[in-house]
């Protein structure tokens, strides 16, 4: 069997056995903190998904996924200080009241910035979509609202949006919000050339994601290909026991690893949050699939247990980093966590 055949067989046994019982199904009420008034249209979703709704006239919500995950729910309306939630319970019914943004006023003090706008837009638009055919096929419908800063001091680009970024990416047919919560780019020297002169690019923030692919199978194709081998795929094959399967081999010092040498799993099987430990602190990645890719990832907390889900979220997320192949997926190669579940 091709691994191809692989790929949509999962999809397909997963479509099939979303049993309910297992299902996560939230609900609740937006209020206005100070007022107490139920606010209505505010957004509803899962970070980094294609799952979401908006408040009733009365402020009520109701939002369901098959399985029960480790995402983070957004509650954002305009005009109010968005509102993140961690950990919630299968059937969890929540009160939740948003308080109004308060407008910013700050300035930016800078020391020295050398670049035109032109120039930096361009190298964020790079770093932020991606050097690829998903990030070159996609464009920022609103970069009149993105302000760029390069501080000469520490060689950062920073970048700053009030409102959520939109992108369209017709390559693989989403349509991406991203609110950004904090994006720079470390440069070794005082220029705006990638090559040998970025030593880091940082970007966090919540992300939701529209399909306007309208069933398109050229575009199903795409996506297919942009997963294989992504992180999100690895960390799923991890919480399924499928790596070496799914064509991942692991190596640590230059020998073979085996998934239980990887991580040790500390949650029953059936469960769909997994508490787990990892055993080293440093491994290399090779993803097999037309070509030999080669990842790296770091465990920065080795003594932490960590929560994993069978959609691929982790946490803490920021504890372990990705480098070589995996490091270089951006906006424009990304797929929403329910992709294929």
């Amino acid at each position: 069997m091709s691994w191809s055949l692989k790929i949509f067989w999962a999809i397909g046994f997963l479509s099939t056995f979303s049993v309910q019982v297992w299902a996560q199904e939230i609900t609740g009420t937006v209020l206005d903190s100070r007022t107490k008034e139920p606010i209505f249209g505010a957004s509803v979703y899962y970070d980094g998904s294609s799952v979401g709704t908006m408040t009733d006239e009365n402020g009520n919500f109701e939002i369901r996924l098959p399985y029960r995950n480790n995402a983070v729910l957004v509650i954002s309306h305009l005009g109010y200080q968005a509102k993140e939630m961690v950990n919630l319970p299968e059937d969890a019914i929540l009160r939740v009241l948003l308080q109004e943004q308060v407008e910013d006023l700050q300035e930016v003090v800078l020391t020295s910035d050398p670049f035109s706008r032109r120039e930096k837009l361009e190298v964020f638009r790079l770093e932020f979509l991606g050097d690829t055919r998903g990030g070159r096929s996609s464009i920022i419908e609103n970069e009149e609202d993105i302000r760029l800063y390069f501080n000469s001091e520490d060689n950062t680009l920073s970048a700053y949006c009030d409102k959520p970024i939109v992108i369209q990416n017709d390559y693989l047919g989403y349509r991406v919000f991203f609110y950004v919560d904090e994006f720079k780019i470390f440069f070794k020297r005082k220029s705006l050339e990638r090559i040998d002169n970025i030593h880091q690019t940082l970007f966090d923030g919540s992300t939701r994601f529209f399909d306007t692919s309208q069933g398109d199978p050229k575009t199903a194709e795409r996506r297919a290909k942009a997963y294989l081998g992504s992180p999100r795929h690895f960390m799923r094959a991890c919480w399924y026991g499928d790596v070496e399967n799914q064509n991942f081999k692991l190596k640590k010092n230059y020998k073979d690893v085996v998934l239980t040498d990887f991580m040790v799993n500390m949650a029953k099987p059936d469960q769909d949050l997994r508490d787990i430990r990892f055993m080293g602190s440093q491994y290399v990645i090779y993803y097999r699939q037309n070509g030999n890719y080669r990842s790296t990832l770091k465990i920065n907390e080795l003594d932490t247990t960590y929560i994993l889900d069978r959609y691929g979220n982790y946490s803490p997320f920021e504890s372990l980093a990705f480098g070589g192949h995996m490091s270089d997926y951006r906006l424009g190669d990304m797929l929403p966590m329910d992709y294929g579940l």
